[in-house]
């Protein structure tokens, strides 16, 4: 077998070889990322932690491309004569995409193919993925030609640009494969294209030699933490994530000697052999009351808060002026299963006993303590939940485990899940073959997910998005008028609520599922009924109050662990409890928001921390962090005394 030199030419005739057009392919995607970084708002950011932030990007880049051409320069002189360099870079591709890209691709082959063959799924991934690389080499010789090459050279960059913007949550792995694939492509097609000049041996040497010690900095060195959160925002920062001092494991131990005020005190305190807590005197509610606990996806805070919006969602604006209003909940977390699975167990995200073993990422079918569901219906509650979408269906991942009932509603052909009309038909159904007794039933609307498109198709996307909440409150009309001609409203309850919020390029992102910052962990609770005071709560409250109110309102006492406190008394006109410390979390990413406004975010994966003063920087642009090191070091110690004493522990990824 003959073998195929990595370089058709040699530098010295004037003409690129593979070593110096792999250095100048990594050198145009640090290009790309420069402006993708000088686009992006980087409010955290003076002078200083910009330039650092381009340096470190292209500091590392450059280092791949400097590693990517020595690599080549090696082959070519001490590989054996019979090995084709594609053989070696296809290994070399599978050996990297076995390290780096086997978490990111563990959810994915879950959801598709369960617990029994997701791992032969993962494996036939990655080593389909991991050919993108040596077929990008083979297609790049291919086209290294006039014109040809040109075209070769415009793929890689298109990729290079749509690889920020594509998968933007958290896919390191995947988003180092494209970054190398279009990289590999262009290096490839460049080779033997006359160079516009050349240097002596010296100089060249010399210029080797600032940039290698230039990324060797960047690789070995950590950036401050101001740069680290830039940098980690940028998803085609690609060694961000995997820099080696970076990763290194957190010592909570360090932060054992914080105190903690004496109003808090309280709140940090374990719960784990807390009685229960009796329900509240005199119900709110008759024995036969019907509750009806609906969260609607990604509705975040303002959207009830927006006047812009009362047109569009005149329900959800009248429920809200006539019931108890939270303007400002604090959602357990950016994540659906993970709100959900905490709203129904009472407890914190990261105290639940998460296991990897269901289609669905994450499930609860290790996790024995009790739901919300099991304990009404042992007290004789019908319990019903009426299913939109397959990931919330109880055999599935046991989040809503212990419903009498569960509903799934039919999709219609080609919908991957069930819309608002179909869902609300299978309430009224139900609702109407309901006689005597106490009714539970809790429904989650899935219109308003991303990406936007059963509503108004016109628009931005938060237009679309509204649009999607108004099919919604069109449903919530037809549910109001059912009620009231059944004759059914004196006895019952309506709380509706989301399970996160949604982003809109606020902090660079346009999804939810990332860090806890305000426009992903805020959303709206209005619970309306004949037996609730009409008044707007006067401090933000944890979502996780809904826990222990479901049961107060069926006469039914809360486990002790429960975090959240019962609403009823609120309900009933009395004022709620204010001034306590709320978790906000998703998958690695911990939020403590403070009573006096102060909100602390550690992100144990990218190894950043933030602080923010939400009463004069609501909209989170001032990290605290950076001008005061060691007031956030205190806050942040604060934050991980709250998961230790809570015997927290990470999501699942």
């Amino acid at each position: 077998m003959v073998r195929q030199a990595p370089s058709v030419s040699s530098s010295r005739t004037g003409h690129l070889d593979l070593p110096a057009t792999d250095l100048l392919a990594w050198a145009g995607l640090a290009v790309v990322n420069a402006g993708f970084i000088a686009a992006r708002p980087l409010p955290n950011a003076g002078l200083r932690v910009r330039a650092l932030t381009h340096l470190f990007d292209a500091g590392q880049l450059l280092f791949l491309g400097l590693v990517a051409a020595g690599t080549a320069v090696l082959w070519t002189r001490f590989a054996p004569r019979r090995v084709p360099a594609v053989a070696a870079l296809s290994l070399l591709a599978l050996v990297l995409a076995f390290l780096f890209l086997s978490s990111d691709l563990e959810n994915f082959a879950l959801r598709i193919a369960g617990r029994e063959r997701a791992d032969a799924l993962r494996i036939l991934s990655l080593f389909a993925l991991a050919q993108a690389v040596p077929l990008a080499h083979l297609v790049g010789r291919r086209m290294a030609r006039p014109r040809l090459r040109w075209l070769a050279v415009a793929l890689a960059l298109t990729a290079a640009i749509l690889n920020p913007l594509i998968l933007p949550v958290d896919y390191p792995g995947l988003h180092a494969l494209v970054s190398w694939t279009a990289a590999t492509l262009a290096a490839a097609a460049l080779v033997g294209l006359r160079a516009p000049f050349t240097l002596r041996v010296a100089p060249r040497r010399v210029v080797l030699g600032v940039l290698a010690l230039v990324a060797v900095a960047t690789v070995a060195l950590e950036p401050v933490n101001a740069v680290r959160v830039e940098l980690t925002r940028l998803d085609s920062a690609i060694l961000a994530a995997h820099v080696p001092p970076w990763r290194a494991p957190v010592d909570d131990s360090q932060y054992r000697h914080i105190p903690i005020a004496p109003e808090l005190a309280p709140w940090f305190a374990s719960r784990a052999d807390e009685p229960e807590v009796a329900a509240s005197e005199p119900p709110l509610l008759p024995p036969d009351a019907i509750v009806l606990f609906f969260t609607l996806d990604s509705m975040r805070a303002e959207v009830l808060q927006n006047p812009r919006n009362r047109a569009l969602l005149p329900t959800l604006h009248r429920w809200r002026d006539a019931g108890f209003y939270v303007p400002r909940a604090i959602s357990p977390s950016t994540v659906t299963r993970f709100t959900l699975a905490s709203l129904f167990t009472g407890l914190e995200v990261p105290q639940l006993n998460w296991a990897r073993d269901s289609a669905t990422q994450g499930s609860l079918v290790k996790e024995e303590r009790p739901r919300v569901a099991d304990l009404l219906t042992a007290r004789g509650v019908t319990t019903v939940h009426v299913i939109s979408q397959f990931e919330l269906v109880n055999h599935v991942n046991k989040i809503g485990r212990g419903f009498s009932e569960e509903i799934e509603v039919p999709l219609q052909p080609g919908d991957r899940l069930a819309y608002a009309p179909a869902v609300m038909d299978a309430i009224l159904v139900r609702l109407q073959q309901h006689r005597d007794g106490p009714l539970f039933l809790f429904s989650h609307f899935m219109d308003a997910h991303h990406p936007f498109d059963s509503g108004d198709r016109r628009g931005h996307a938060y237009e679309r998005h509204v649009s999607e909440l108004a099919n919604i409150d069109h449903e919530f009309a037809r549910l109001d008028a059912w009620l009231t001609e059944a004759g059914l409203w004196p006895r019952t309850l309506v709380i509706v609520s989301a399970d996160h919020g949604q982003a809109f390029g606020q902090h660079g992102v346009k999804h939810h599922g990332g860090p806890p910052y305000e426009e992903q962990c805020r959303v709206p609770l209005v619970a309306v009924g004949p037996t609730v005071a009409a008044r707007t709560s006067p401090c933000d409250l944890p979502l996780l109050d809904l826990s222990p109110t479901l049961l107060d309102l069926f006469g039914v006492a809360a486990p002790g662990p429960f975090i959240g406190r019962s609403l009823v008394p609120a309900l009933r006109g009395e004022p709620p409890l204010c001034g306590r410390p709320v978790l906000s979390t998703t998958w690695d990413v911990f939020a403590l928001l403070l009573p006096e406004g102060l909100k602390i975010i550690d992100n144990r994966r990218k190894r950043t921390l933030e602080v923010y003063d939400l009463q004069v920087d609501p909209r989170e642009t001032q990290n605290l962090c950076d001008g005061d090191p060691a007031g956030c070091d205190q806050r942040i110690g604060l934050l991980r005394r709250y998961l230790e004493l809570h015997g927290a522990i990470a999501a699942p990824r």
